[in-house]
């Protein structure tokens, strides 16, 4: 095993026109993607988590309420940084889409530059041409979503790493350890990578300078300490903790291992409204205060569902380590596990996503084989191999969501590249074994992929959101259009009826509105969205009784400003009708 470096590949420099192209290639592929996008109804109708970051950066940007228990939920890098945006540019999507775009892009050239630093350039450049065109990293960046972010920041720890493998470099350990420091703001689990860049100095001068190891380690830890202040700072202002980390890991356990949740998917309580993270916060908080009988802070209530979700899970070892199995085998199908964003309803309106092929068999199969592959040649392998194992865990202990499996491609496409440039300068050479078994270990990987994806129900489309969409984008018509087919499709989706009922209240048609939004209630009662809508429609008809009992329904589920308002108005008219 060579120390550093086993390809001779190393040795030979790309021409700035092939590093230029990939960026360029990467680029264009994204701001094609990007037009598209802004003339898509899924731009206008945010997934849960968009909705939450939309509405903490303008709270970020208007300087109010984003230390709120909603607004500490949630990792908050992100909505800063929208925050900071808005507070510039106004809250202008486009604008945020640009910069995720260009910020896409220069993950491109981390890559480019891990390979260089590996001494495999042209590995870095295949796996920079196989990262521009993928195209679940095309579709992040017209999000309102952090993973872009969280790619990028992986990205570049491994640059970081591998940079100061071997240097003593004490002020730059420093700024690496703050710069993990701050990444546990952008996602919790990131705080794995601060604890391994303490390990790498101890590592990579075990044998030649332990005692400096140990000192470059504790200007690490200090760096990351630095890091990590923002986030303790800003929970211990809002509720006195000086954990940098939100108040959602024992929520989101109890979400996933729980008596009602037997499949650990993504699941909704009975006593939350909406999969919608400031509505999963309130309704948490709400059932555990009613059940202890007393006022908790936010980590209180976090460790409170903490102690339930262990609880089931030391009852139940079995139950959980076959969730775990079936989510490690979600992680390897080639199926979507979708949330937030869909890949298959985005190609539905982006013609580049409709023509990029689905990435997760063949990134999967070469990518594995790949890191293997370096694993036998380059003892730094595990910095490479960290953001995907950091993803697999993820992936496998919380939520089986695609995105969380997105945030391992940037080196999943570097190891492909590894694969395809030693199995190109191999390919002649039939008789070394080495090439034949690592192109046959990522044949086997594809085609189990596929045969996993083959047996895992496809996505569904989410038709209601679509229409949604289009409401939002003015386009009454079509949204109606939308809807009434699904709702002849989907008979038991709420939600449909709710977009329905929208659609008739914009057209004037109250009955027809009153007649969908009564079937959303009765399918959805705990949607405010519906019951606020039809007490609007009810005061339209004349029926102020009915309308006060929908208005406040709506806001004893949400109490939201504009739910209030409308119940105060119909009370005003309620006097003025009875001096």
């Amino acid at each position: 095993m060579a120390a550093v470096s086993g390809s001779q590949s190393g040795r030979e420099a790309l021409s700035r026109n092939a590093l230029l192209g990939a960026l360029v290639l990467a680029f264009v592929v994204r701001v094609a993607h990007l037009a598209a996008a802004m003339l898509s109804p899924l731009t206008y109708q945010p997934g849960p988590d968009e909705d939450y970051y939309r509405h903490f950066a303008q709270a970020v940007a208007a300087g109010q309420g984003a230390g709120s228990p909603e607004f500490t939920f949630m990792d908050p890098a992100y909505g800063f940084i929208l925050g900071a945006i808005f507070k510039l540019a106004g809250a202008n999507l486009f604008v945020v889409y640009v910069l995720q775009v260009l910020l896409d892009t220069a993950t491109v050239y981390g890559i480019l530059t891990i390979g260089r630093l590996l001494g495999r350039p042209r590995a870095g450049w295949f796996g920079a041409v196989l990262y521009g065109l993928t195209a679940t990293a095309v579709m992040f960046c017209t999000t309102l979503l952090k993973e872009v972010w969280v790619t990028a920041y992986l990205t570049w720890w491994v640059v970081g790493a591998l940079t100061l493998i071997r240097s003593d470099r004490k002020w730059a350990w420093v700024s690496f350890g703050i710069y993990c420091g701050l990444g546990v703001g952008l996602r919790s689990t990131l705080l794995a990578l601060g604890v391994l860049a303490l390990w790498l100095p101890l590592w990579s001068l075990r044998k030649a300078a332990p005692l400096a190891g140990l000192r470059i380690c504790g200007l690490t830890l200090c760096g990351l300490m630095i890091g990590l202040a923002p986030w303790s700072l800003r929970n211990h202002a809002a509720y006195g903790s000086l954990s940098p980390l939100p108040h959602n890991g024992g929520i989101i356990l109890h979400q996933i291992y729980n008596e009602q949740n037997p499949n650990a998917e993504i699941w909704i309580p009975p006593f939350v409204s909406y999969l919608h993270p400031s509505e999963i916060w309130r309704g948490y908080a709400q059932e555990a205060v009613r059940r202890v009988g007393h006022p908790m802070t936010p980590p209180e209530v976090d460790h409170y569902w903490r102690d339930a979700a262990l609880a089931f899970i030391e009852q139940h070892p079995g139950q959980v380590l076959g969730d775990m199995l079936r989510k490690c085998l979600g992680w390897l199908s080639n199926s979507e596990l979708a949330n937030n964003r869909s890949d298959v309803e985005e190609r539905m309106f982006s013609p580049v996503l409709a023509w990029l092929p689905s990435p997760a068999a063949w990134l999967l199969g070469m990518g594995l084989a790949g890191l293997v592959w370096l694993a036998l040649e380059d003892r730094r392998w595990p910095i490479v191999a960290a953001p995907i194992v950091l993803a697999w865990l993820t992936m496998v202990v919380f939520f089986a969501e695609s995105r969380f499996r997105f945030h391992a491609t940037p080196e999943l496409a570097l190891c492909s590249g590894v694969w395809i440039d030693q199995l190109a300068r191999h390919f002649r050479d039939v008789s070394r074994r080495r090439p034949a078994t690592f192109a046959s270990l990522a044949v086997a990987l594809v085609e189990v992929s596929v045969w996993l994806g083959a047996r895992t129900p496809p996505a569904t489309v989410s038709w209601d959101r679509i229409a949604w969409g289009y409401i939002k984008m003015g386009r009454i018509a079509q949204a109606q259009v939308v809807a009434e087919r699904a709702s002849r499709e989907q008979p038991d989706n709420g939600a449909v009826f709710e977009a329905l009922g929208f659609t008739a209240i914009a057209q004037q048609r109250y009955d027809a509105a009153a007649q969908a939004l009564q079937h959303a209630v009765e399918l959805r009662p705990r949607s405010h969205v519906a019951h606020y809508n039809l007490a609007r429609v009810y005061l339209k008809l004349g029926d102020r009784n009915r309308a006060a009992q929908e208005a406040q329904m709506a806001a004893n589920l949400n109490p939201a400003p504009e739910y209030q308002a409308l119940v105060s108005q119909i009370a005003e008219l309620s006097v003025t009708a009875n001096p």
